[in-house]
């Protein structure tokens, strides 16, 4: 499998060059089309054309595997790789023209039995920015710059939940998910809350810029590469109950140790 890995691996930087092309073209345009999708949740030309983008690509390199996007659906594909997409990733700040916004790539593989499922590399990407994450199972997670300044990206060890800086998404997203007491628990006992939402967060978080990301709801394409990202950053990024999982639900990324202390103080 090296070999193939490597090879896809090697796109994850091309692909995000050209998906970051294509969002700052359209970012801060005064004419840019927002849509609601069936979810109430804002779509753009911009998330669509990255998507479509990046399959077009995928496919002309590697047309036997299965790709997974948060606008255009499922590819199922007959090798045992997929990659999960999320164009842009808060599109609400991109709408608004507020630079929190990212773009978001996994490579996952299926094991030999065909159900479990682990991303072996990713990319996170924030266009407006100039900021970039990029990891591999097993080689660390790289923090990139501008393009050139490059440093290892790490996960900061707080102890104390007391003591912890802590980002979360807006507060309509726990009343969607009836989590309004957790939200509450979460900022009575924690040192700092702040709604750095979406992707920023867990940017904030693997940077060593923030202690924890909180969400209670997540889809695949919003945790893909930070399934690599976080671990290999010296972190965790699980479910409320501890579960590691590409299928959504909620989420805590943290150091091992707040992570703990996160989940008890927002169970129920």
């Amino acid at each position: 499998m090296d070999d193939a890995l490597e090879s896809r691996k090697a796109l994850l930087h091309e692909l995000a060059d050209g998906a970051r092309k294509i969002a700052l073209h359209f970012y801060g345009r005064q004419d840019l089309g927002v849509e609601l999708k069936s979810d109430a949740s804002p779509v753009t030309q911009a998330d669509r054309g990255i998507e479509e983008y990046l399959r077009t690509t995928i496919q002309s390199r590697f047309p036997h595997d299965g790709v997974l996007g948060e606008e255009l659906g499922e590819s199922c594909g007959e090798s045992a790789f997929r990659w999960i997409l999320d164009p842009i990733d808060g599109t609400v700040s991109f709408a608004n023209r507020v630079p929190l916004f990212g773009i978001l790539i996994a490579l996952a593989h299926r094991n030999a039995n065909g159900q479990d499922e682990t991303v072996l590399a990713g990319v996170a990407d924030f266009p407006a920015l100039g900021e970039r994450v990029i990891a591999q199972r097993g080689s660390g997670a790289q923090w990139i710059r501008d393009g050139s300044a490059t440093q290892v990206a790490k996960v900061r060890q707080c102890d104390r939940i007391a003591d912890a800086l802590i980002c979360t998404s807006g507060s309509e997203y726990y009343i969607k998910a009836d989590r309004v007491d957790a939200f509450v628990r979460l900022a009575n006992c924690c040192g700092r809350i702040r709604g750095w939402s979406d992707c920023y967060g867990l940017l904030l978080v693997a940077t060593g810029r923030a202690d924890a990301m909180v969400d209670p709801i997540m889809h695949p394409w919003d945790i893909g590469p930070f399934a690599v990202i976080m671990p290999e950053a010296g972190g965790v990024i699980t479910d409320w109950s501890g579960a590691r999982r590409l299928d959504g639900g909620n989420a805590i990324a943290a150091s091992p140790r707040l992570a703990v202390q996160l989940r008890l103080a927002l169970q129920r």
